[in-house]
Order: structure tokens, then C-alpha cells, then sequence
């Protein structure tokens, strides 16, 4: 996602000498490279937010202006992979916000599994891979061998990283029972931790910019949680009618627990519980 939400550190202060600013001339050279070389729209995101994270890219680059951040933005460099680490957001943990994971595994799934087994789920901006693994854990718990999972994320090297499934610590476990963790993660000779061949059948990776259409149609579930905090509400209500347009009549948008759809009706969807919107139909 850019700015696709889920498990990066916070982003370093930038340097006292460095503060741009949409006026300035390199604004728009950095906004044309970007947009051709990965779909990022700046115009997409809230300008006080993104101007920080550009300064903060320029002193991690050690760059001293935006016209020199657009000369270096070329396809496969250095400066661009730092651009894409940097700027997306990428925070996350399996069964993040577990009272609404466990509401989604007791109630929401299960309810839906009576009408159809072969569940189709879509996790938007993925990140790293905690919510597709999450997703495959309660699948794989219910037995529901024929559903499957398309993550996407916009980050090519975020995607890499949560196709490999082995990027976990410890502190995605938290709100995992001992059991579960070990029944579905091996730790590697690195450290960290892989997901088990049982959760992987049920995972298709692709990229995707949220800004453009979906990847697919009558999804049954669709989660994009903590994703479009940082968009303009503009770009965020884009962004909401392609996840509505994804579900089939009677699915379910799953959001944020600190995000609300303001008017939900305007999308043809209803309020369920909190972070949880069923399509009409």
C-alpha cells in the first residue's frame, strides 16, 4: 500500500537544514518520477505528513534537495528502494486488535462458511504478511481447505519479504496461544520466524496500488486496516468505493478499529459492529 500500512520503524527525525514543501522546484520532479516508477500519487496523501517523511528521506539519503531526491529516483537504485521502505508504513502483528480478529474467527467467518466454504478474502496492504497468516491460521483452525487469500501490498520488497513468510519475531505472537504459535511457526537459523507449509496453500501475493482498481470481484471478506489514515479524503473515499467494489452483495469491509467510514451509506454499506461494514445486498 503506499503508505500500505503495517510494521516499519518510526521514520528518523530530518535534518534541522532540510524542510521542503510542495512549492518547492523539486516537488513536482520527485512527484513525476514516483508516479512513473511505482504509481505513488503524493497528491494522494495528506501534505503535512508526507512533506516529513520526504525530509526525513533526504537526511537518510544525506541528499541536500528534493531535485536531488528526483535525480536518483531511477528504477532498481538504492535511493528508490530507501524511498519505498521509508515512506510506506509497515506496523503490524498477527491478530492485530484481537478482540475484532476473534470476532471475525468466531463469528463472521463461521457465518459465512454455512452459505460458502470456498471463501474468497482480500487483505489490502498486507505489509510484511501478519494478516494473511492470521487469516490462514483461522482458516486452517475451521478447516475451510477450499477458501483462499489474495494479499497485496504496493511495495515490491515488503511483498518479497511476506511471500518468504519468515520475517516474524516474537512480538507478532502476543496475541497468539503458545500452541498456536507453535503449531504455526518455525523459528529460522536467523532468529526470526517462518510460517509453516500449512498456511501457504492458502496465500496468492501480487501487487497492488489501492488507488487503482481491485484486484478481483465478489471477494467475501476484504480487510484494509490502518492503511488510509495518512490519504487525503479524497483519495480515501477512492480507495473505499474499490474495496467496496471488490466485495460481493452481503460481504464484509473489515477496517481499523481507530478508522471510521464517515456516511457509510454513500458506499451502499452498513455499519455491522466496530471496524466491520457488510456490503447491501
Amino acid at each position: 500500500m503506499p503508505l500500505d500500512a503495517h510494521r516499519s520503524t518510526p521514520l528518523p527525525v530530518a535534518s534541522a537544514l532540510s524542510h521542503t514543501s510542495p512549492t518547492d522546484p523539486g516537488f513536482p520532479l520527485v512527484q513525476r518520477r514516483l508516479l512513473d516508477l511505482t504509481g505513488i500519487d503524493l497528491d494522494a496523501y495528506k501534505r503535512p505528513q508526507m512533506m516529513r517523511r520526504l525530509d526525513a528521506i533526504l537526511a537518510r539519503c544525506h541528499l541536500a534537495s528534493l531535485t536531488a531526491l528526483a535525480n536518483e529516483l531511477k528504477p532498481n537504485s538504492e535511493v528508490l528502494k530507501e524511498f519505498m521502505e521509508r515512506f510506506t508504513i509497515n506496523v503490524s502483528e498477527c491478530f492485530r486488535d484481537k478482540p475484532r480478529f476473534e470476532q471475525l474467527q468466531r463469528q463472521i467467518i463461521p457465518e459465512m462458511a454455512k452459505r460458502n466454504a470456498a471463501l474468497r478474502l482480500w487483505s489490502a496492504g498486507c505489509s510484511y504478511g501478519a494478516e494473511p497468516y492470521s487469516l490462514a491460521i483461522i482458516l486452517r483452525e475451521a478447516n475451510l481447505t477450499r477458501a483462499a487469500i489474495t494479499a497485496t501490498d504496493i511495495d515490491p520488497k515488503i511483498l518479497a519479504a511476506a511471500k518468504a513468510g519468515e520475517s516474524f519475531t516474537s512480538n507478532d505472537f502476543r496475541n497468539l496461544t503458545p500452541e498456536i504459535a507453535k503449531r504455526y511457526f518455525t523459528v529460522t537459523p536467523t532468529g526470526t520466524f517462518r510460517a509453516t507449509e500449512a498456511l501457504r496453500p492458502f496465500i496468492t501475493f501480487r501487487q497492488q496500488n489501492l488507488l487503482q482498481p481491485p484486484p478481483g470481484k465478489d471477494f467475501d471478506i476484504v480487510l484494509c486496516r490502518n492503511v488510509t489514515i495518512y490519504f487525503t479524503e479524497e483519495s480515501k473515499d477512492q480507495v473505499t468505493q474499490h474495496l467496496v467494489d471488490a466485495l460481493r452483495p452481503g460481504g464484509i469491509l473489515f477496517i481499523g478499529e481507530t478508522e471510521t467510514i464517515h456516511r457509510p451509506q454513500r458506499f451502499g454499506l452498513t455499519l455491522r459492529s466496530t471496524s466491520f461494514y457488510e456490503k447491501a445486498g
